[in-house]
């Protein structure tokens, strides 16, 4: 979804995984512009900056805001929190307090080849926060911020965000960049963190939920997936907003998308691109009920998404998903009749289904969503219980490449798909008793 949308979320910029809740008893389961805003630097003393409404206002802007871009992203990347608080707008409070967390987060994170470009003015943009005396002076911008997390993230994450500014005689003034429209804001620009990092994993958290717990769940997940894939060496990057709201915010979904989804891996970015870091987000409704070991599996879960690239899979959700239950549940002490108990419960009262679950079944929306995860669960672990876990884990890679089982099934198992589910329908009744 952001690979599971059940894990395999709506359509947010690319594929998502993810993980639903399935236990009945508490288990439920940059800023660079090449030279533009330059002259605003080495102006003379006596220059003053044309008043909205001129006939070079939009120019202005637009060179202003860079050169505050450009002065921002180095004051929170290289720079100490009083150089970033004195961009904030004259007087403004809660610009000052907005970037003093903002210098801390990026301390925290680490935050590494960042760069903030200056895109377009948002026309139309009613402005917010702003003393109704300054409104006139105010706008919002469209902001490329570009980073990496040092030390965790290979590649570059880069996003669109809405960023208010204030026009003042010495140039642009930063207002907020916590504006709701609706669009994608990293979490470390929308929220105050803690941060927890080790050799395997890092964590932030938004607001003042406990940070040690979810840096331990993340540890363990590392271990866990590294039991069954272990050539797999981790990181883990885990982003827990306060709310499912700021869930949404943070990858840029709609309301109560993730209503049914304790966590999703996805682009950190929401794009598509091969080398876009992938992180997990937790949405806390859903995550925060679970017990330790119901979070340790769902952590878990996610955790063997991201080891095998999940988020730009396009194999058949009952393998993602399965396959991902199939790690974490793999060295978990639990009767089936406990971490099957949905699909079990099911098969009695509405019989066998004909197919293994499809997209349709894994949207969340379905009521019957927690069984089937079960479900694919049951189908991995039929596989390998008959094959062998190699051959489970072959089989699985070999679907990825095709993006499909058709081959997989021929090559890896001798077998077919309607022979295997034959065996998966009638394992399915046994176990239902």
């Amino acid at each position: 979804m952001p690979s599971d949308l059940a894990d395999s979320g709506p359509p947010v910029k690319g594929h998502r995984a993810g993980r639903s809740p399935w236990w009945a008893a508490g288990l439920v389961l940059c800023l660079v512009a090449a030279g533009v805003g330059y002259w605003l630097l080495s102006r003379p003393e006596t220059a003053v900056l044309p008043r909205p409404g001129s006939s070079v206002e939009a120019a202005s802007r637009e060179d202003s805001a860079a050169a505050l871009l450009r002065r921002l992203s180095t004051a929170l990347q290289a720079g100490s929190r009083a150089d970033a608080v004195a961009l904030a707008a004259p007087g403004d409070r809660q610009a000052a307090r907005e970037l003093r967390e903002l210098s801390a987060n990026a301390r925290s994170l680490r935050i590494a080849d960042l760069s903030m470009r200056y895109v377009d003015d948002e026309a139309g943009r009613a402005v917010d926060g702003v003393a109704p005396r300054l409104a006139d002076r105010a706008w919002v911008g469209e902001v490329q911020v570009d980073w990496r997390l040092r030390g965790f993230d290979t590649g570059l994450s880069s996003m669109e965000v809405s960023m208010t500014f204030l026009q003042t005689d010495d140039g642009a003034a930063f207002v907020t960049a916590r504006r709701d429209d609706g669009e994608a804001t990293p979490l470390w620009l929308l929220d105050r963190l803690a941060v927890e990092r080790s050799r395997r994993s890092l964590v932030m958290v938004a607001g003042d939920t406990d940070a040690d717990r979810f840096a331990g769940l993340a540890d363990q997940a590392v271990v866990d997936v590294r039991k069954v894939l272990p050539r797999w060496r981790g990181p883990l990057v885990v982003e827990v907003p306060t709310s499912q709201t700021e869930l949404s915010r943070a990858l840029g979904a709609e309301d109560h998308t993730y209503d049914a989804i304790a966590a999703v891996t996805t682009p950190a970015d929401g794009s598509p691109a091969a080398d876009s870091p992938i992180h997990i987000f937790v949405n806390p409704p859903v995550f925060e009920p679970l017990g330790d070991q119901g979070a340790q599996i769902v952590m878990s879960h996610e955790a063997a998404h991201v080891a095998t690239d999940a988020a730009f899979s396009s194999m058949p959700t009952w393998l993602l998903e399965g396959f991902a239950d199939y790690v974490a549940l793999a060295h978990v002490d639990l009767p089936v009749e406990v971490t099957a108990s949905q699909i079990i419960e099911q098969v009695r009262t509405e019989g066998v289904p004909s197919t293994l679950p499809g997209p349709v079944e894994f949207e969340t929306e379905n009521s019957a969503l927690g069984a089937s995860y079960e479900s694919a669960w049951l189908a991995c672990r039929l596989l390998a219980e008959r094959y062998g876990e190699d051959r489970l884990i072959a089989f699985y890679e070999q679907a990825d490449r095709d993006g499909g089982t058709s081959a997989a099934f021929t090559d890896v198992l001798g077998t077919t798909e309607v022979a295997f589910t034959t065996a998966w329908r009638n394992y399915l009744r046994d176990l239902a008793g």
